[in-house]
């Protein structure tokens, strides 16, 4: 039973200007990169153009979704059957499936117990002569600390690709984060800080990367200059086997007048942001992550609230998210579990595993040989707010700082 009496920001938002480009794109005659040109450029390619020059990137390949970003830019960097990436013991499933995808092998490392991204000292135990890879996936409006990864992914001779799907928009040292490593991928999917219902973005400023990231992602095919009206502007050559993983026009416009509002919603969430971490330091048990000091502009998908264990009990999580969201009219989430004891990471039960695989193959895949002491532990006591609640005014925090001390009221350990 709900028992609340408010009402929080829609999302996701559009604007008159948003309904005004679908409109464009539905009589442009051309809804898909694979659509004849039409002799005016397309709202994909302006949108992959606009990104690029937000991020401060060479090049940006629209997807059909973030997962596609990732794959395409493990095959853009070569790692196939053979090679591990690093990825965090915490994120959401595609981190690990796509790896699985290009036929490589997931390797899970430990978090930072401050900002739960990727340990650094953690993924430096984890090299093996088989590593390829980082995947530093910023999150929770934390991040990867850049500096120590770059160092060590430079000293390995490893390529760093940055996963931003929780950060659209945020800063390292003034910089955007996503123009970092050789690579890095976006979600555009429906409850990102940027939308189109259901997109990615695979950014790079290589420009041997940009060309295999694009015909990845386009059946193999490249774009073409000078092609005239009626024609396509693919041209078919040999040298890469692609997939079609190309975002509509549709997407594209809807995510291209998104990104014109990015960055003044962020301001507003990061003002709501801030007033909460006010507000819940003088709530027992309950605290949010540590930023570092070189992030100097955070972007929360999802603002973390950890739980003590020894205040909420160990793995309070399902029991707060639930409490949050009747007290608050909103779907307040448990924070994901770590992947080596996560329902929705079964690489065993998949296509992946057959009968008959080398069953050193299978132990590889299995994610419970990783040890995660402090995945495993942050993944069972937070909870995760929505940051379209942030698009609320700052003093709309009292309310969700309220509902956290009834959390601990009823739920806490006496």
């Amino acid at each position: 039973m709900k028992t609340h009496t408010h009402s929080w920001p829609a999302w996701p938002r559009y604007t008159p200007q948003t309904e005004e480009r679908l409109l464009a794109a539905l009589r442009s005659g051309r809804w898909t990169v694979s659509g004849a040109y039409t002799g005016e450029r397309s709202f994909e390619e302006s949108f992959a153009r606009a990104f690029a020059e937000y991020l401060g990137a060479a090049h940006a390949v629209p997807t059909c979704n973030g997962s596609a970003a990732l794959t395409v830019a493990l095959e853009a960097l070569d790692v196939g059957p053979g090679d591990e990436v690093l990825v965090p013991g915490i994120t959401w499933v595609a981190c690990a499936s796509s790896v699985l995808r290009v036929g490589a092998t997931p390797v899970l490392v430990d978090v930072d117990p401050d900002t739960l991204c990727m340990s650094v000292a953690a993924a430096e135990a984890a090299l093996t002569p088989r590593a390829k890879v980082v995947m530093a996936v910023h999150l929770y409006g934390s991040a990867v600390d850049l500096d120590a990864m770059g160092v060590l992914t430079r000293r390995h001779g490893l390529a760093l690709l940055e996963d931003c799907s929780h950060v659209h928009g945020a800063t390292w040292d003034g910089r955007r984060l996503g123009s970092f490593g050789d690579a890095a991928a976006f979600s555009l999917q429906q409850t990102k800080l940027l939308t189109s219902g259901e997109g990615g973005v695979a950014v790079t400023s290589d420009p041997e990367i940009h060309s295999r990231l694009y015909r990845k992602r386009a059946d193999g095919r490249r774009h073409r200059t000078g092609t005239p009206p009626g024609e396509l502007e693919l041209e078919e050559l040999p040298g890469v086997q692609g997939y079609n993983y190309c975002m509509s026009e549709f997407n594209a416009a809807v995510a291209l007048d998104g990104l014109g509002r990015l960055d003044e919603e962020n301001d507003r969430r990061r003002a709501s942001m801030r007033r909460l971490e006010e507000l819940i330091k003088d709530i027992e048990g309950v605290y949010p992550l540590v930023r570092p000091a070189s992030l100097t502009a955070e972007a929360a998908y999802q603002f973390c609230v950890r739980l003590r264990p020894e205040v909420f009990g160990h793995g309070a999580k399902h029991k707060v998210a639930a409490l949050l969201s009747q007290q608050l009219g909103a779907h307040i989430e448990p924070i994901d579990s770590a992947l080596n004891r996560n329902d929705l990471y079964q690489p065993l039960s998949s296509g992946w595993i057959r009968a008959g695989t080398d069953p050193r193959r299978a132990r590889e895949l299995d994610p419970a040989r990783f040890e995660l002491p402090v995945a495993e532990a942050a993944g069972e006591n937070a909870v995760v707010l929505p940051h379209w609640m942030f698009l609320a005014p700052p003093e709309r925090m009292e309310l969700v700082a309220a509902a956290l001390e009834t959390a601990r009221t009823r739920l806490g350990v006496v």
